[in-house]
């Protein structure tokens, strides 16, 4: 088994930028593990990817471990184009996860499953977004065994600019299960687009993701989650400033929608 790199498991505080360390004798699950128990079928270990049930091609995403009130877990994500996207280039994508429960010090899974909705491709390739492997994901342990996690994502636009985002996911302890939240702008950098001869009038800004306190009065609901932004915007008359506390955003969760807003 290799170790996993970046996400450890989690501490007790959503303020983070990233989780506390992993205990040393734990490891990640090898990709091509969690690719075998997604597809239900042994995985292509070299190029990371396995064929589901209905045809599609997944491809390893990332991992995650973490812990809550009920104990550690490890997950697993990957990638498929979504149900009637062009398989080549898809516009949007699919997520399945393998979860695994530690138990007496070993991996045992808990569950496989897709989640409802889909995600935004990273590039005009139709590959998953970036993630920020080397910060790893924002996570809040909730009561009930819940876990809100943001996973840091990058995607490519044109001419090189690149929008960055927090995906938003739910963990149920009990049934094992994660849900798909929304996606949240933590920035962007457009300095790629820049002439060298022309002063630059993209900003390259970076979100920070806080998760607030749950609310004692509401046990059950999911708390708001606050992006602050540093380093540079276009202010309203269309002239670079820094980023100010006034352009932190707040969201909140909408049970109608399901998602952040």
């Amino acid at each position: 088994m290799r170790r996993l790199a970046g996400l450890g498991l989690a501490g007790l505080s959503g303020l983070a930028a990233r989780p506390a360390a992993a205990d040393p004798d734990l490891a990640m699950l090898p990709h091509a593990t969690v690719l075998a128990a997604i597809c239900g079928r042994p995985a292509d270990k070299e190029a990371e990817t396995c064929r589901m049930k209905d045809g599609r091609t997944a491809e390893f995403w990332t991992a995650a471990m973490f812990s809550t009130e009920t104990g550690s877990w490890f997950t697993g994500f990957v990638t498929m184009p979504a149900p009637g996207e062009d398989a080549a280039a898809p516009n949007r994508r699919s997520v399945a996860a393998a979860t695994y429960a530690l138990k007496d010090m070993r991996w045992r899974l808990a569950g496989v499953q897709t989640l409802s909705g889909r995600i935004g491709a990273g590039n005009r390739n139709g590959s998953a977004p970036a993630v920020d492997e080397q910060r790893g994901a924002v996570f809040k342990p909730l009561s009930r065994g819940r876990l809100l996690m943001g996973l840091r994502l990058a995607a490519s636009g044109a001419a090189g600019a690149r929008d960055f985002s927090f995906l938003l996911l739910q963990f149920y302890g009990a049934p094992t299960r994660w849900v798909l939240a929304g996606e949240v702008s933590a920035g962007s950098d457009g300095s790629a687009a820049c002439v060298e001869e022309e002063p630059c009038r993209m900003g390259t800004s970076e979100g920070r993701l806080e998760i607030r306190p749950e609310d004692p009065r509401d046990p059950a609901a999911w708390p708001p989650v606050r992006v602050t932004l540093s380093g540079t915007v276009l202010g309203a008359d269309g002239s670079l400033r820094p980023a100010t506390d006034r352009d932190a955003r707040l969201y909140r969760f909408d049970p109608a929608s399901g998602t952040y807003r």
